[in-house]
């Protein structure tokens, strides 16, 4: 952890200069005609031109400011591979060997923004993840038979989606132990930040492991968290798909929102199986995974009295009478433990989504949002990585006029059949959205 300190400053200041320069192209100082999209989505030290990739070109950008003399590091903040303070030939060999897949130090910018010097690329050969969201970035990366320690919410809730073989030994909830990491001798794992106490303390007993921290809460960096674990892992094909399938939802998104007048006005709400022996309602306001994702196509509501902790409210029925069709106009219900949930051995279905839909919705048959159809439903799956593939559903039960059914299906297909082990047909495996007739003004809304 002291290098880690060592360099906390000079992460400080690269984010700073990023934060600043991101959105900017740079062209080399030659003939080659080749721009790099600066994105600061990989805060490698070798990715001297700050897009999406380490390759030659980097090799390019660090030749044509060795040769200029002077290194301007606002707009090359990555350059300096080895971290000694200059950019020279020792940087570009650094960068050949990242190239190349050889062993060589590494650095990045990890999620607190203290620089991380790891030996790459990073053994992953016994992997140990803290949660379902981490196992989902194991198997998007190609890694997933590497996993040996995993959560049960993996290991026993989605056995049926998994290939569970490999794994050693498992816990419930989040509860990783620094105990269970050094008994099935992991040598990475993937956590989120508030298992590194955890996590450090089973580095401190072996040196050998490398950890890698994740903060879902922030669906924005979820491609950044891809791209650069890609690099560290050296699988770097496998991240760059799952980059081009997020982007590639994010210019339908906003293609699509541009034909929208005002965006409208959502409340987002969390509700349980055993939703009837709970006295409250859980609303996600700003800070969760769900409303910073669904905040791409809505306007979410948010709350001052909202939780500190875990930025939620909790609130009773009669809350939501109160605040419709003023604060907000449609009420987003995620339900939990749905999608690809296990039933006797197999997926749950549509026709289980939809009759838990329309028992949620009687908590809101009084609002307006029910007379006008406006009560939508999906799952909870907007704090993971495959949060996206939902998206454009969602964004059809919005704004049906503008986006299309079909391309939901197949944004939520396209997911599965390439990041996942599971190899299902979304419309007839899991319960992702309300399919059913009951709620006929809902169905009259989208018909309109």
């Amino acid at each position: 952890m002291e290098e880690k300190k060592m360099f906390g400053a000079i992460a400080v200041v690269a984010v700073i200069l990023v934060a600043a320069f991101c959105g900017v192209t740079l062209m080399k100082d030659d003939k080659d005609t080749y721009e790099a999209k600066v994105t600061g989505n990989v805060p490698v030290f070798g990715n001297a031109n700050n897009d999406d990739y380490i390759d030659s070109h980097d090799i390019d950008q660090l030749n044509a400011i060795i040769d200029d003399g002077s290194w301007d590091k606002t707009a090359y903040p990555y350059a300096d591979a080895n971290q000694d303070g200059k950019i020279d030939s020792a940087d570009v060999d650094i960068v050949n060997k990242i190239i190349s897949g050889q062993n060589c130090n590494l650095y990045y910018v990890d999620i607190y923004d203290d620089v991380v010097k790891v030996s790459y690329p990073v053994s992953h050969s016994r992997v140990g993840v803290s949660y379902w969201q981490q196992a989902e970035l194991a198997t998007l990366m190609g890694i997933w038979d590497n996993v040996v320690l995993a959560s049960t919410a993996t290991t026993s809730s989605n056995s049926h989606r998994y290939d569970t073989s490999n794994i050693e030994k498992s816990f419930s909830g989040s509860k990783i132990t620094s105990e269970l990491i050094l008994e099935c001798r992991c040598d990475f794992i993937i956590a989120s930040q508030g298992k590194s106490d955890v996590v450090q303390a089973a580095i401190d007993a072996d040196s050998n492991i490398t950890p890698y921290y994740v903060d879902v809460s922030k669906s924005s960096t979820y491609v950044s968290t891809v791209l650069t674990l890609g690099v560290l892992l050296n699988e770097n094909e496998e991240a760059q798909a799952y980059a081009d399938f997020v982007n590639g939802i994010k210019e339908k998104i906003s293609s699509g929102m541009e034909k929208v007048q005002e965006k409208a006005k959502t409340v987002v709400t969390l509700m349980y199986a055993n939703q009837s022996t709970r006295a409250n309602i859980v609303v996600e306001c700003e800070g969760t995974g769900a409303a910073d994702m669904i905040g791409l196509i809505a306007d979410v509501y948010d709350s001052s009295t909202k939780s500190t902790s875990d930025y939620r409210m909790n609130v009773e029925a009669d809350w939501f009478i109160q605040n419709c069709g003023t604060a907000f106009d449609f009420i987003i219900i995620e339900q939990e433990g749905t999608d690809t949930k296990k039933v006797d051995d197999t997926y749950y279905t549509p026709s289980m989504y939809n009759e838990r839909f329309e028992e949620a919705i009687t908590y809101y048959s009084s609002t307006q949002a029910y007379a006008s159809g406006m009560i939508l439903g999906t799952t909870y799956s907007y704090n993971s990585f495959g949060g996206y593939a939902n998206l454009l559903y969602l964004a059809y039960l919005l704004y049906p006029d503008v986006f299309s059914e079909e391309d939901g299906w197949n944004a939520l297909q396209e997911y599965f059949d390439n990041f996942t082990t599971a190899k299902i047909n979304v419309k007839t495996q899991g319960g992702w959205y309300y399919t059913g007739t009951s709620y006929s003004a809902y169905n009259e809304r989208l018909a309109q």
